[in-house]
């Protein structure tokens, strides 16, 4: 569109700095606390004296020059606020009390680094078509999004981090062509689509080629195309069709949309005159396999006649017209008749202009923005058209898709600081922190005219907002985006596994493993259970094919829906028992408890292991290379390399305490005809007894609180965490552990200063 293409030229105006984590660091040694010295030799100089200290650090140095690198020391520092130094097996470690007055010692030497939320950054895809679903009333818009703009970048875990949402010029065109394809979907055409697909353009699947005209098929097969239906609705598709016949019976053949038969035919004529078959019935919008398949190919070579001796299927010319019926007015156009009023055509563009520009944007409009936005929808209209009068639906799609490519929708930002003091961000800054945090959308008109009225500047209008977004529907996206980028199963769908191995894992399994767990999260978030019973719920939820894959009981009810379930006893609670988290966490043709330990330690405990360090071997996959070890015995093997025992005691010890789970979720009592031992053991002696046993190291672990607590945080502000948001984090994880209700998690967040303002001076600061 050359009207609205000129947006290109204000997209650059908007400089985007992400800034790094910021800290002091000087190539100088800094004399070393005397608060600091007696910990260090009491609980640390043991483990890191000499030139082979554990983990590269030797102390003894630095106790005998009483100086230290700013490096180590926060190394050191970032060590002692998570408490995991010493380890906990050690008899004797220092309290709470004397971890926090540690780093608040650190802290007079070397200013805490800090990270801010880069000032500007895009919308990812999952707010985009958010906010086109709320505000258009686009129900397609996830599909359309998915399939036009590539995915996001991970950063931290998650695909809201700021320093990954950059707007590269490759990525501004596929804005252009997912605007324009929303504004078709909104606005649509009222003549109906032809689609011509020659033979030539199929797919197939089977043996013959091109002859005659037709696409032949000369075994039982498939020639299929993809053809984009701009509307959902009742389509015709017409194929002319031939047979060469043998045998006794007719060809048969069965017309296909998405690979479902919906029409079975003999087919009498032959190459000279080909028939016309038509079914009429229902497309949804998007791309649909329409084919048709050969069901009963013949080959009698001893046959007398050697014209009958061959069954083969010719396909000509496919077309598919629609929609038939005259399209009702899409949700977006009844929404835009109670908008726009009465009066011009212009009048009423401003109008929308207006409202949809103040929904998306993320404020209120001047009137020199409305007026340029109906501007640039009725010139782009007309360069459109062949008539010198733009229609009235093609300045409707021209505004869509102006407003859908504004760097004012694409780009959140929020005015950074020049005087290096923290600022409370305004009403509408906080709105838009607010929505995407807890809706993966834009703000709606409440919270928008709670803005605009100061109700966010108060812990209390803050609070009573954030949790009448918790009842909302739109945070399911609390379950759908935050939870399983946060376990991992985020993109399980993709994954494949061996078929011969697990015949029973497909896509439609993998889609109904995810389910399962974003249910139980959203659970948590209505309130309905603590966050907890994440870990402890023996309560699930399952489809009828989830339901006999686990075994589990289930109320009577169509297949695909989801109903609660108890699960036995004989399977791990919460989503140690989820499919989705174990499939996740294998490999494509056996367990992984190395995979498995490493998500409960990072997930679960927020300890993610380092790297292994180059050049350590992978465990052995198949059976000759096992050379008859069990996974067991190889992995006390690689233990035995001194790079890696430090990592793997505890790591291995929760992963084989998964092993009678199967990849697929099932349970197993036997590998390659070996009764499993899933009893593993600690490094502090303490012995687990399977999945079981992790629960109960889990339930007395209060890392889970700040797992969560830090995940959730990072998720919301779009940005790392740093060593000044250490305190913050503490104060989070205590109040869940008492509270236990993931509500004042995300209010505790919601009315932090992390959340509610900004500094973009290199000025250390802390929470």
């Amino acid at each position: 569109m050359a009207a609205v293409a000129t947006i290109l030229l204000s997209i650059t105006a908007y400089g985007v700095a992400y800034p790094a984590t910021r800290s002091v660091d000087a190539a100088e040694d800094v004399a070393l606390p005397a608060a600091l010295r007696p910990l260090l030799e009491a609980h640390c100089v043991d483990c890191h004296d000499g030139p082979r200290g554990k983990g590269g650090l030797d102390l003894a140095p630095v106790l005998e020059k009483n100086l230290i690198g700013e490096a180590p020391l926060r190394a050191l520092r970032r060590r002692l606020a998570k408490r995991d130094m010493p380890p906990a097996d050690e008899e004797v470690r220092p309290t709470r009390e004397e971890y926090a007055s540690a780093v608040a010692t650190i802290n007079t030497v070397v200013a805490p680094s800090t990270r801010e939320v880069p000032n500007v950054r895009r919308l990812n895809r999952a707010q985009y078509a958010g906010a086109v679903h709320d505000v258009f009333a686009i129900e397609t818009a996830a599909q359309l999004v998915e399939r036009i703009l590539p995915a996001d970048e991970i950063g931290e875990g998650f695909d809201t981090t700021g320093d990954t949402l950059a707007l590269p010029p490759l990525l501004l065109e596929k804005y252009f062509d997912v605007a324009e394809a929303i504004a078709a979907e909104a606005v649509p055409d009222d003549a109906p689509q032809r689609i011509v697909v020659l033979p030539e353009r199929f797919e197939r699947r089977g043996q013959g080629g091109i002859y005659d005209g037709l696409a032949w098929l000369a075994t039982n097969g498939t020639l299929r195309a993809l053809v984009d239906a701009a509307h959902a609705g009742r389509y015709r598709i017409t194929v002319d069709v031939a047979a060469q016949q043998a045998g006794d019976a007719l060809a048969r053949i069965a017309i296909l949309v998405d690979d479902r038969a919906v029409l079975e035919r003999d087919i009498a004529a032959d190459r000279a005159k080909p028939e016309r078959v038509v079914w009429e019935g229902d497309l949804a919008a998007g791309a649909n396999a329409i084919g048709v398949r050969f069901l009963n190919d013949f080959w009698d070579p001893k046959a007398v006649d050697p014209a009958r001796r061959d069954r083969n299927l010719g396909v000509g010319t496919l077309v598919v017209e629609g929609p038939l019926d005259p399209p009702a007015p899409s949700p977006f156009e009844l929404r835009v008749a109670e908008l726009s009023g009465d009066g011009g055509e212009v009048a009423r563009l401003r109008r929308l202009a207006r409202t949809f520009g103040a929904q998306l944007f993320r404020r209120d409009l001047t009137q020199s923005e409305i007026d340029a936005l109906a501007s640039i929808a009725r010139e782009a209209a007309m360069r459109r058209g062949d008539e010198k009068r733009a229609t009235w639906k093609a300045q409707l799609r021209a505004l869509v898709t102006a407003i859908l490519v504004d760097p004012r929708f694409l780009l959140r930002i929020e005015t950074p600081t020049t005087d290096g003091e923290r600022r409370a961000l305004s009403g509408d800054e906080l709105a838009s922190r607010l929505a995407f945090f807890l809706w993966s959308s834009v703000p709606d008109d409440a919270l928008r005219n709670a803005a605009r009225a100061g109700e966010l500047a108060t812990d209390e209008g803050l609070v009573q907002h954030a949790r009448r977004m918790l009842a909302d529907p739109r945070a399911s996206t609390l379950a759908s985006r935050f939870a399983t980028q946060w376990l991992g199963i985020d993109g399980l769908a993709a994954r494949e596994f061996d078929p011969k191995l697990y015949p029973n894992v497909d896509r439609a399994l993998l889609l109904s493993m995810r389910r399962e767990t974003e249910l139980l999260f959203e659970s948590v978030v209505r309130g309905e259970v603590p966050v907890r019973a994440l870990l402890s719920s023996r309560k699930t939820f399952v489809d009828a094919r989830l339901a006999r894959h686990y075994g589990v009981d289930r109320a009577a009810s169509d297949d695909a829906t989801f109903v609660a379930a108890v699960v036995p006893e004989t399977r791990p609670t919460g989503i140690l028992g989820h499919g989705s988290v174990l499939l996740a966490t294998s490999n494509p043709t056996r367990t992984s408890p190395v995979k498995r330990g490493k998500w409960v330690l990072e997930a679960l405990l927020d300890e993610a292991p380092p790297p292994p360090p180059p050049g350590v071997p992978q465990l052995p996959e198949t059976r000759e290379e096992k050379k008859g070890l069990s996974i067991r015995a190889l992995m006390a093997l690689h233990r035995a390399n001194p790079d890696c025992a430090s990592c793997h005691i505890q790591m291995d010890a929760l992963g084989l305490a998964f092993e009678r789970i199967d990849v697929d979720g099932r349970l197993r009592d036997t590998l390659e005809g070996v009764a499993i031992d899933d009893r593993t053991e600690l490094p502090d002696g303490s012995v687990l007894a399977g999945v079981a046993g992790v629960a109960r190291f889990l339930a007395t672990n209060d890392g889970f609180e700040r797992s969560l607590a830090r995940r959730l945080l990072v998720y919301a502000l779009g940005r790392g965490t740093a060593d000044a948001d250490d305190a913050l984090v503490d104060r989070l994880a205590a109040d869940l552990r008492v509270r236990g209700d993931l509500a004042s998690l995300i209010e505790g967040i919601v009315r932090s200063d992390a959340f509610r303002t900004r500094v973009d001076s290199p000025k250390a600061s802390t929470h």
